[in-house]
């Protein structure tokens, strides 16, 4: 897996990195988040069982568990030689870890950040990230002190899995769940995992069909899908808690299931890595492309202005050379020195506002073939729309003027690593897979006891129950 991992880093380097600084797109990944090790987010009701998962997964009491709220806080578990925990201001400002970014959010958010190190074997190969649970109110950034959708969406983009939990008793209808779903949540499906979790809580099947068909309801207004992702029904086994009404073999093997999805998160890693860099890299082209594009016609603009006023000084001079009004030259270059001062304060600050207020009709004009066929020009647009206020707000900042015209070189370069780098990219990732697929399940059949699953960490025996 290193050898794709240098790859990416590569491309990020050359030619990402430097057309993204030069034309002000967003910050690429850092060095340290493509090299930090898989992350999987988990989210949840504040009863849905969340940190009761996390224990079970570590074989230990890591998380304070508990039927009311019991944690506030986005709890960053990681691997370690001994029990450690640090608090948000040693995370963010740790230049060796990933999460320099969360300092934007503020100080509230920052106290409201723990890490801790554990020695478990799992950890050795995916973080867990643990998030408060969620209330009813859906806006309720003045209570908890800072942005908590946008945060769960910094969170998500950066994660590699993502489980959200929901208990039988609210299954979705908490309004702070819902808001998740429609601004955290949105374009990264692929990550998401969903769990109906506390199965051995139903004592009959009626109680169990109602809080499933409530779920599906509720998760039917917030996915803008014709079909339901699957939903893991599940549970936790807690010696000592009674006994179900319900067979519990099927969500038995739900949650091995599950968990099987958590150990392929490393996998999961390298294919998201691809899919960020493939993202951040058609929206950079269309940031880059639209912006290049206003200041070449704005050049084209100032050059064309400039030549006439020059063709029409060197007449005015002429004419007065020929005619021996030499005594008009003064008045001539006044009048040219205020033409330039309008230009320059007045005229060509318009045509650089009208070229911003046109980059609608440029992106349109730039991909008029890939808009007129259906099934591009919805995802198109909706990138376009994703970019469109960043490239505006850039554009107004620094200037048109002030971009430097791409290349032709440039233009190819960016252009193959998007229609055939990243595609050959994945396509190899793919066939290393499936090789290491194919050679799993020849050990499994082999006679001799099949070597241990490197995803696996430290085995099966750290995902048993406490």
């Amino acid at each position: 897996m290193e050898q794709f991992a240098d790859r990416i880093r590569e491309y990020y380097t050359d030619p990402l990195v430097p057309l993204a600084k030069a034309f002000m797109f967003r910050r690429p990944p850092t060095v340290g988040e493509l090299r930090r090790p898989p992350q999987v987010l988990l989210l949840g009701n504040h009863s849905s069982g969340k940190s009761t998962f996390v224990n079970h997964l570590l074989g230990a009491e890591v998380q304070k568990t508990g039927v009311a709220p019991t944690d506030d806080g986005f709890t960053i578990i990681t691997h370690g030689p001994h029990d450690t925990d640090l608090d948000g201001h040693s995370v963010v400002s740790n230049p060796d870890l990933p999460y320099e970014g969360l300092r934007h959010f503020g100080d509230q958010l920052v106290s409201h950040i723990r890490l801790k190190l554990r020695p478990s074997d799992l950890l050795h190969t995916v973080t867990l990230i643990d998030s408060p649970g969620m209330i009813d109110e859906a806006k309720a950034e003045n209570g908890r002190g800072f942005d908590f959708p946008a945060v769960v969406r910094w969170f998500a983009e950066r994660a590699d899995l993502v489980m959200i939990f929901f208990d039988p008793d609210k299954p979705g209808t908490t309004g702070e769940t819902l808001q998740v779903f429609r601004e955290s949540l949105v374009g990264i499906d692929h990550k998401l995992l969903i769990v109906l979790n506390k199965m051995d809580q139903f004592h009959n099947l009626h109680d169990f069909a109602r809080a499933y068909g409530a779920l599906c309801w509720n998760l039917g207004k917030v996915i803008p899908r014709k079909d339901l992702p699957m939903i893991y029904n599940t549970f936790v086994p807690i010696a000592g808690k009674p006994a179900s009404g319900l067979r519990m073999d099927d969500f038995e093997k739900a949650r091995h299931d599950l968990i099987e999805e958590l150990h392929r998160a490393p996998t999961r890693r390298m294919d998201n890595q691809i899919t960020q860099m493939a993202a951040f890299a058609e929206r950079l082209r269309l940031h880059a492309y639209v912006i290049d594009e206003a200041a070449r016609r704005y050049r084209r603009t100032r050059k064309r202005t400039y030549s006439v006023l020059t063709l029409v000084v060197l007449a005015l001079g002429g004419g007065a050379a020929v005619t021996g009004l030499i005594v008009a030259l003064p008045a001539l270059a006044v009048a040219v020195i205020a033409m330039v001062a309008v230009l320059e304060l007045v005229s060509f600050p318009r045509a650089r506002r009208r070229q911003i207020d046109s980059f609608d009709e440029i992106f349109e004009g730039l991909h008029d073939t890939e808009l007129l066929m259906r099934d591009q020009a919805e995802d198109l647009r909706a990138m376009w729309q994703e970019v469109h206020p960043r490239a505006r707000d850039m554009a107004h900042k620094r200037g048109l003027q002030t971009f430097p015209a791409i290349r032709p070189a440039d233009r190819e370069v960016l252009n193959t690593l998007i229609e055939q780098d990243i595609p050959r990219l994945r396509s190899e990732l793919y066939d290393v897979l499936r090789d290491a697929s194919v050679g799993a399940d020849a050990a499994d059949i082999a006679p001799e006891a099949p070597a241990p699953d490197p995803w696996r960490g430290g085995g099966p025996e750290v995902l048993r129950a406490p």
